[in-house]
This record gives structure tokens, sequence and C-alpha cells, in this order.
């Protein structure tokens, strides 16, 4: 027959002496407030290494890099704006930069001010450079002029968008155009240098275009005596078209000559007579009144000719 197991124990128990009864409940209690208070203070020990660490964490430093002068979008920075310094850890950027040798020579995407921890996120991956200059390529020039809604294509030429330049001269039916030079590169339009993600129109009041230093005097030349009209191209045309120079626009006229040579003509009727020789005889006088009498020259009409912006002024007979 097979006896329950608590029936069994109890019987044990039941059966064994008072004082070892007494023990083993003695020592259950013991065994039960050790385990206890071990438990406790483990989870002190615990408690107080945190304390410890958050103590430890909030008292610790490191080092950021500080901005110490302005630094503009698109600028390279340099040793001189900028500062290392310690702070609490706490109070730490996650992005800070905490060593200047590695922002030195890079360059700022977006502008930081002066006392502002400098981040990772403001700098721009190394080798790239975000200046204008760097728009311009090696052995070209940026030149500059104003434009409005009719010559600057009502403004949709963009950065990198390439033009035809256009000169005018005259008015009327005398209105001369000829290209001045072909397949022109703009690298900025107004104050933007960057094409934008929309597209849609940008009026601005100035383009600037990147040509050869040779270019740049013919363009500036063409600014001083013309007006200027861009013509905008398809993107993959790169045809080059015949240009001239802006002094094309400005034939001499054919009549030029012609009326110098009149003028001058006319001048030399004004020359005046020899003076009468007192001395001489009557005869002589009498000779001289009349040599004098045929050369005198009638009274003349003063008439203005314009060549170009030269005046002239000749005298013609009445």
């Amino acid at each position: 027959m097979t006896l329950n197991p608590l029936r069994t124990l109890f019987l044990m128990l039941s059966r064994t002496p008072p004082a070892i009864m007494l023990l083993m409940i003695i020592g259950v209690a013991v065994l039960v407030t050790v385990t206890v208070t071990s438990s406790e203070s483990v989870r002190d020990k615990a408690f107080n290494d945190t304390l410890k660490d958050l103590e430890r964490k909030n008292n610790a430093k490191t080092k950021v890099v500080y901005v110490v002068r302005d630094i503009a979008d698109g600028q390279v920075i340099t040793s001189e704006s900028l500062e290392e310094k310690e702070i609490e850890l706490t109070r730490t950027p996650q992005d800070a930069v905490t060593n200047s040798t590695i922002a030195i020579g890079r360059t700022v995407k977006y502008g930081v001010s002066t006392g502002q921890i400098l981040s990772t996120h403001d700098l721009a991956p190394q080798g790239i450079s975000l200046s204008f200059e760097s728009h311009v390529k090696e052995g070209m020039r940026a030149v500059t002029f104003a434009v409005d809604a009719n010559s600057g294509v009502a403004g949709f030429i963009a950065p990198d968008s390439h033009v035809d330049i256009l000169g005018m001269a005259g008015s009327g039916a005398d209105t001369r155009v000829a290209p001045i030079l072909s397949d022109v590169q703009v690298v900025a339009v107004g104050q933007m240098f960057e094409r934008q993600a929309k597209n849609q129109a940008n009026p601005a009041g100035s383009v600037t275009v990147a040509v050869s230093p040779e270019d740049t005097q013919k363009l500036i030349k063409a600014l001083s005596a013309s007006k200027l009209y861009l013509s905008l191209r398809n993107g993959r045309d790169h045809t080059p078209v015949a240009t001239v120079d802006v002094t094309a626009l400005y034939p001499r006229p054919a009549k030029a000559m012609s009326a110098t040579n009149s003028g001058e003509q006319a001048l030399s009727n004004l020359i005046p007579p020899p003076l009468p020789d007192f001395n001489a005889g009557p005869i002589a006088n009498a000779a001289f009144n009349s040599s004098s009498a045929q050369t005198v020259p009638p009274p003349l009409h003063e008439i203005e000719m314009w060549t170009g912006s030269k005046k002239d002024v000749v005298s013609v007979p009445k």
C-alpha cells in the first residue's frame, strides 16, 4: 500500500523528538533570513553602482569644437575659425565634432555662427567644394551683365544652361542684330549658382557666364556698345554659330569721306586775301583792288554733319 507523501512526512515529524524539531525550525528560519538579507545586499549594491555611474557620467567631460568666427555656407573651414573646449558629457550633442583636425579644410554646407558647436551635418563630403569659384572651370572667367524679361528668356535660364549671346544696335529699319558669342555656359542667375529641383521660371536682373579671357574682352566691348540678348539652347545642342565683333554692327557710312572732302574744299575758300601794299604805286593798288574784289568769298551757311558720335561743321556758300 502506497502512502501519501505528505502523510508520510507528517508521521516522520510526529515521531521526531521536540528538541530536534526545534533545531530544524531554527535552521530553516536562519536560512530564510540569510537568503533574504543576501538578496537585499545584492539589490543595494546594484543600486549604489548605478548611482555611482550616473555621478561619474554627470561629472565626465569631453572635447567639442566650437565656432569662434562666422563661416558662410560654401566656405572652407580654417583653423582660425575653430576652438576646442571641454564640456560635460551630458551636454554633448551626438553629432558634435570632437576634433578640429576633422573639420579643417572641409567645406561648410550651411552657414554656422560664432559660439555654435560644429556638427558633422554642417560639413560637406571631403573633396567637394561648394563655393561659387568652384563652378568656374580653370582657364575661364566669370562675367556678369544685366538682363530683363525679354533679353533673359523670361527667367527660364538656369545655372548650367547654355546660351548664344546676341548684340543689337540701331533702331527701327536700321536695327542690326548679330551673334557675339556662341554656346556660352551660364554659371549663375542672380545670386543663385545651383540649379533648383523645381522646373519653374526664375526671373533675375542679371546672369553670370563663363567665357575665355579673349571672349571676356569681346563681351565687355559688346556690353558697352550694344544691347545684349540671350538665346537659350537645348541642353544637348552645342553646334557652334558664326559670331562677329560688335563693331560689325556699326558700319561706317560711305558718304563720310566725301562729306569730309567737301568740307575741306569749303574751308579752303575761306582763306583771306592778301593785304594791299601801300608803298606801291596807284597802278599796283588798282590791280590789287580788282583782284581782291574778285576773290571775296560769298556769304556762307554752316552745316552740322554727324558721323556716329563725331560732329563736323561744314561751311558752304549760300
